[in-house]
């Protein structure tokens, strides 16, 4: 089981635990996740975040849906990918009804169809197999309704992205949590209870897969987000919780339209959920909070001191989740979770977080098929030291890559000069514009893109060590020429 980090969204003023986050960064967190409701958005925080922490997965959750064409959330999602070195996990949901027409002003509609055409729209566009073209009961591209000029044509992204960038949805209800099983990566709950896994959610699941055709439950990252509490005192951790809970039970959607509160009922606290809303509706917030039962705070929370956290942390390693995405606003709390989930692991960000790299994509617009092309971290570079590496060494591994792979001049097309400084640095030439390609110790006048680096940072770059836009910004990597075509060259790393 992997950990995440959930920031949610601001209130009045935005502020980020930043500490915490690069705490979590640095003890092995899978992934930290922003969120969006009629406020601060969720895609300027995680890029902020993404430029202060080097391992760490950045997701949303979530992006609202109707607050972006689908375009416009696949070219956020890549430009993300690529400024992290491949960090992105992409998060969506629709949100509720008050917020999506209230706020954004557009229709609701049907969740689940507009949902289906929205992440199939973003896949294509990832994908780049072909130009953009849809026709949906939500979405026409182009566009082609009544007031259309006709001169809209189909376009494909210039930049490229993969195939693979994980997708996932938010979903309660029984009906979405299937779609989320069947067409995402990943499913993000609220409120998840591994209690009631099985009533609640594990005939959904399991019928997405199924109509995924064949999908593998261990290809689905179930990714709850858990309210955590850490104290000597087990009343007052479940009391910081409360408000929380009777927020989303009591008035999170208009009566008859509350999905936290159907999901309330769903584990058997219809009573309960009845006096919470009745009550937050009424204005008496503070005697909803005071209804919501112990019982359930400790269905869907992690509430007390080490131990007791501990204990009932054996309930959510039972259940079929894989990343749980603690919430909490403490320091201590980010800690200790990580030392009960990760154990030994925790500090070796190395052992529990596999970053994709970005792929070396074609650069014609015919490529056959691009998922083939979209190349993952080697697997000889897993916990690797740098210092038991060297620069010569690395080359020459480049050298067998780039024999492996004769299409890499047709789709790179540039020379690229490298000057590393240090003991055993010097000069190196890789060439995918000539001939059949390949690398040589020297110098090339007519290099396309010449990099410069120091010894150490040359190495951590090829280890997966340091990110390598974040390396640029820092002063650490040097580019002379397009540096666009130094993007090109890192998955031969």
């Amino acid at each position: 089981m992997r950990l995440g980090l959930v920031t949610g969204y601001s209130g009045a003023t935005l502020t980020l635990p930043l500490e915490m986050i690069q705490a979590a960064d640095r003890l092995g967190y899978f992934a930290v996740w922003t969120a969006e409701a009629y406020g601060s958005d969720a895609v300027a925080p995680l890029a902020w975040i993404g430029a202060l922490t080097q391992r760490i997965h950045l997701g949303t959750a979530i992006m609202q849906m109707p607050a972006r064409t689908p375009a416009n959330t696949a070219m956020t999602a890549m430009t993300l990918d690529q400024l992290s070195g491949g960090r992105m996990l992409l998060g969506l949901g629709l949100s509720g009804p008050q917020v999506v027409e209230g706020w954004h002003g557009v229709a609701y509609g049907k969740p689940l169809a507009k949902s289906r055409e929205y992440v199939a729209i973003v896949r294509k566009i990832l994908a780049r197999r072909e130009p953009l073209v849809h026709s949906g009961e939500y979405y026409t591209i182009p566009y082609a309704g009544a007031d259309a000029t006709g001169l809209g044509k189909p376009l494909k992204s210039i930049l490229h992205g993969r195939a693979d960038l994980p997708i996932y949805l938010a979903a309660i209800g029984p009906k979405n949590v299937e779609l989320s099983a069947e067409i995402a990566d990943g499913w993000l709950p609220i409120f998840f209870s591994p209690a009631h896994y099985a009533s609640a959610y594990q005939a959904a699941i399991e019928a997405g897969l199924a109509k995924a055709g064949g999908k593998r439950a261990a290809d689905f990252d179930i990714a709850p987000s858990v309210p955590v509490a850490l104290g000597d005192d087990v009343d007052a951790c479940r009391n910081s919780i409360k408000p929380f809970l009777a927020l989303y039970v009591g008035g999170m959607g208009a009566k008859g339209k509350n999905f936290y509160y159907d999901l309330a009922c769903r584990y058997g606290f219809s009573d309960a959920a009845e006096r919470v809303q009745s009550l937050y509706l009424q204005g008496d917030k503070a005697a909803a909070i005071q209804a919501i039962p112990d019982a359930l705070v400790d269905a869907v929370a992690l509430c007390g001191p080490k131990q007791r956290i501990a204990e009932r942390l054996e309930q959510w390693r039972a259940s079929p989740v894989t990343t749980l995405n603690i919430t909490t606003f403490s320091m201590e709390a980010v800690r200790v979770m990580a030392e009960l989930v990760l154990g030994e692991d925790a500090g070796h960000p190395e052992r529990t977080i596999s970053l994709a790299r970005p792929a070396i994509r074609a650069a014609d617009a015919e490529e056959d098929n691009p998922e083939e092309s979209t190349e993952k971290e080697p697997e000889e570079n897993r916990d690797m030291n740098p210092s038991q590496l060297s620069p010569t060494a690395l080359f020459a591994r480049m050298t067998q890559r780039v024999a492996a792979d004769p299409t890499l001049v047709q789709r790179v097309n540039a020379v690229y000069q490298f000057h590393v400084a240090g003991d055993d640095g010097g000069a190196w030439v890789i060439d995918l514009k000539n001939g059949g390609g390949e690398v040589w110790a020297g110098e090339y006048s007519g290099a396309d893109c010449t990099i410069s680096m120091k010894r150490e940072d040359f190495l951590a770059l090829a280890t997966g060590s340091i990110n390598p836009i974040n390396a640029f910004m820092q002063g650490r990597i040097q580019v002379q020429g397009d540096i666009m075509l130094a993007t090109r060259l890192q998955s031969l790393f």
